[in-house]
């Protein structure tokens, strides 16, 4: 068993005890992503900490996705859903690998830059792809794309 699968099956333990059923039920959900994963045809491999952080990012993505949707509609019933949508999120987020924070994202982004040349150069798709084919797992490309239109207007 994986230590994410411990770290998760031990979260879902707490909330039972605790009669937390939000919790427990984010658990299950992440669990039936995880058969659904691996029942899935084609599926080869074995299930380790890697499969577990990929299955809970796609989760996670999906929610986020959830949550523009939700900022479309602009009513009570989706800003109650957003909430819920962010918790989520918020509770998942000690199961997937830290992202670089904005300092280190720009220190990778003036890099890219001057690899490619400098600014004058360097054209944002280019920068983009260099930062995330260096750091894919260690950057919220949002954040990269934010930093490299800065880095380059500035």
């Amino acid at each position: 068993m994986s230590s994410l699968e411990q770290r998760l099956d031990e979260k879902m333990k707490t909330a039972m005890r605790a009669r937390d059923g939000k919790t427990a039920d984010l658990v299950r959900m992440v669990k039936a992503k995880m058969t659904e994963k691996v029942k899935s045809k084609g599926f080869s491999g074995e299930v380790n900490d890697a499969l577990w952080q990929e299955v809970i990012t796609a989760y996670v993505k999906t929610l986020e996705k959830g949550i523009t949707e939700f900022e479309k509609a602009n009513s009570d019933a989706a800003r109650a859903q957003i909430a819920d949508l962010r918790w989520e999120i918020d509770q998942l987020q000690e199961f997937l690998p830290q992202k670089a924070d904005e300092a280190q994202t720009r220190a990778w982004v003036e890099e890219a830059v001057a690899g490619l040349g400098g600014k004058a150069n360097a054209k944002i798709g280019a920068v983009l792809g260099a930062v995330m084919k260096a750091h894919k797992n260690d950057v919220d490309p949002a954040l990269v794309r934010k930093v490299a239109e800065g880095v380059l207007a500035g």
